[in-house]
């Protein structure tokens, strides 16, 4: 029998965490056990600093993620078995991205149970005690609404049996072989550990930390994503209640320029990964620092889209080779994310932006149409709102919009060119909004026969080899 993708990693794992004080720009000096880690405040602190280290330090929870979902959609033309949605059980290269979000789970089932186990008196106040709690369940939320995304039938009823493989206990090889739960359970396990976050989690204060206006963004998109009876409404309070609370600090990068040159220190970036004031920056994010120089074909639509916006001269340019021996340089490369590549800017910040400030305006204008649908000029406003914020480039207001189809369509439109290749928006949109009837994966791929089965991947071959018992695979992809 071949081991689990996760078995041997997680159980490592569960007595594995940084020690140091700066947790993302240190290496770990030494490890801790769940139980000596959490004899006191601070190592409580380090149980929860450790999963940061596990999701940051992982190569295959940024862009190379992304990437692939905005291959799904026909935004993107780098990996055909994506673009195809060819892959199956024993014939898909998301086996690294399944075992990756569950090192994060696994994290943030120690520090959990770390936390949990430590006395009250050991913490400054309860309220320090739940912050920490909140953090480690933010992060656990936040890896299993990613593997639902990339790994169940996210899109399916809630008695659908297709939904998660959970684990809330530090991986040991007593616990590891569990049934799937259905999508509605797996939905609500979710949900509780980002409604717990909301609740004790401080006020955003930097892109670098998570923050209650991130869980709440998670938890819109949730709502969003699943479209539910209620789920429109519940996703557009939410919003609104970050645009009303929201810290000062979190607001619009008017310089487009400067978003991209400040990453993860950008003030309009409600979270990225933070990659810190070490060396090799590039090499945790592959795809934005190599993938998109070789491969920066996009979509005929999505091409012509991002090259008739103003952003484009900002967002897109000239950059070199990423390889030593390979000095040519081309046009055309989205250096808003490849900035320099590997030679020239080894250091750049190359970050993702899991969610910025402008995602808000798109993401009231689709749910006032969804909960609205005969009130064009409102939410065509928030989309202009957005636009009107910058300065440099200045983009025109969006005009001649008259019909709730043309409306939608300016949605996704502002979807594709604002957050291309930045973070999972694009996918959803495209398999959520409609054009002439149909989703608009139809029109962005016309070649390529799918059925919803595929908007999500298979479970790895490894992983049900290994389970004593039988784990039914996601229909179509055996």
């Amino acid at each position: 029998m071949k081991k689990s993708y996760i078995l041997p990693l997680l159980l490592g794992l569960a007595v594995t965490v940084t020690s140091c004080e700066d947790f993302l720009t240190e290496q770990p000096e030494h490890q801790l056990t769940i139980d000596n880690a959490a004899r006191d405040y601070t190592g409580a602190k380090n149980l929860v600093n450790g999963i940061y280290g596990r999701y940051i330090a992982n190569s295959n929870l940024g862009g190379e993620i992304y990437g692939k979902w905005h291959d799904m959609a026909g935004l993107w033309n780098y990996n055909s078995t994506m673009l195809n949605m060819a892959y199956t059980q024993t014939n898909n290269n998301t086996s690294a991205t399944w075992k990756s979000w569950y090192d994060v789970v696994n994290a943030s089932n120690v520090a959990i149970t770390g936390v949990s186990n430590l006395a009250d008196n050991f913490y400054p106040s309860i309220d320090a005690k739940n912050a920490l709690l909140a953090e480690a369940r933010f992060f656990r939320g936040y890896a299993y609404l990613h593997l639902m995304w990339g790994f169940t039938h996210w899109f399916s009823t809630a008695d659908s049996p297709y939904g998660l493989l959970y684990r809330d206990k530090p991986s040991e090889l007593s616990n590891l072989m569990v049934d799937r739960i259905s999508v509605g359970d797996s939905y609500q396990k979710v949900i509780d550990d980002l409604e717990f976050a909301i609740s004790y989690l401080a006020d955003y204060d930097n892109p670098r930390h998570v923050s209650k206006q991130f869980a709440q963004a998670m938890l819109a998109k949730l709502y969003l994503y699943r479209g539910w009876d209620g789920d429109y409404a519940k996703s557009l309070d939410l919003v609104n209640t970050i645009f009303k609370d929201a810290p000062a600090k979190f607001k619009m990068e008017p310089v487009l320029a400067d978003l991209y040159e400040n990453a993860w220190d950008s003030n309009e970036l409600l979270f990225g990964r933070y990659l810190g004031d070490g060396s090799g920056f590039s090499w945790s994010e592959f795809t934005y620092s190599y993938g998109l120089y070789y491969n920066k074909e996009f979509g005929e639509i999505t091409h012509e889209w991002i090259k008739e916006d103003p952003r484009y001269a900002v967002t897109f340019g000239e950059a070199r080779s990423p390889e030593t021996w390979q000095e040519e340089r081309k046009d055309d490369i989205p250096v808003k994310l490849y900035h320099r590549g590997r030679v020239e800017g080894l250091n750049d910040k190359y970050t993702s932006y899991n969610f910025r400030y402008a995602e808000l305006y798109i993401m009231k204008a689709e749910l006032l149409a969804l909960t609205n649908p005969s009130d064009i000029s409102g939410a065509l406003a928030e989309l202009n709102k957005m636009r009107a914020t910058y300065t440099d480039p200045v983009l025109p207001a969006i005009t001649g919009v008259s019909t709730h189809e043309q409306l939608m369509d300016e949605i996704f439109k502002e979807y594709v060119v604002t957050l291309i290749m930045e973070n999972e928006s694009p996918w959803f949109a495209a398999v959520r909004i409609e054009h002439e009837g149909r989703p608009w994966i139809y029109t962005l791929k016309p070649d390529v026969n799918f059925s919803t089965n595929q908007y999500c991947w298979p479970i790895p071959d490894d992983e049900i080899k290994a389970h004593s018992n039988k784990i039914d695979q996601n229909p179509g992809l055996e």
